[in-house]
């Protein structure tokens, strides 16, 4: 039986694919830089915001200190970016049907803890019970570090857990857990990054069925 299923955030529960594009141009116009496309912004989204912001830098060839550049960066979420950010179609009717069901809802993300918060109430507050966004000192995924400390935190086995994602990390950090896998093809990665994965769903609400089984 699952008693948990840990989400990805960016492209699996939220599409932030405006969000993203504009506090990162915001970023770059701070420090006298013209404005990247959104594709070429977003193709370098999973992997921690620094990452982000180095593989921008590395776009416009734009050399500068990044904890100067991430601390102006995450400043700019102060301002609450979530009217930005759309809850994906149907997403919000699978997390009440699982919270119906007793199963517990939790964020697994590389963004930011500070910037994840934000977002998740902005967005989906009332259907979520935990979230865990980046943590000084905690690996970020694929790393298992932070999936066993929700395991552990809500006494659930590795067995009555999902894990559901976009792109091939998120397959990877359940395998890495010892979880199962669920990858969504409606996010930024694709059918591609995720079809590895234990189960590859279509739309939000096809998770519900995985649970009959």
């Amino acid at each position: 039986m699952i008693k948990l299923i840990a989400f990805d955030m960016d492209g699996t529960l939220t599409d932030t694919s405006r969000m993203i594009p504009a506090i990162v141009n915001k970023t770059l116009a701070h420090y006298g830089k013209g404005p990247l496309p959104a594709e070429r912004i977003l193709c370098h989204v999973g992997h921690g915001a620094r990452n982000l912001l180095i593989g921008v830098m590395e776009e416009c060839g734009f050399e500068a200190d990044i904890d100067e550049i991430f601390a102006y960066y995450d400043s700019l979420y102060d301002e609450d970016p979530s009217p930005l950010v759309d809850p994906y179609e149907g997403v919000k009717e699978m997390l009440a049907a699982l919270g119906e069901k007793g199963v517990r809802r939790v964020v697994l993300s590389n963004r930011p803890h500070n910037q994840t918060l934000l977002i998740c109430k902005g967005v989906l507050g009332g259907y979520l019970d935990e979230v865990y966004g980046q943590r000084e000192g905690i690996p970020m995924k694929p790393d298992p570090t932070a999936l066993h400390t929700i395991l552990r935190d809500n006494g659930v086995s590795e067995q009555e857990c999902l894990y559901m994602g976009d792109m091939h990390f998120d397959v990877d950090v359940a395998k890495n857990a010892g979880v199962r896998s669920v990858g969504c093809v409606w996010g930024l990665g694709g059918y591609e990054q995720v079809k590895t994965a234990d189960f590859v769903i279509q739309k939000p609400l096809e998770l519900l069925d995985i649970l009959e089984k």
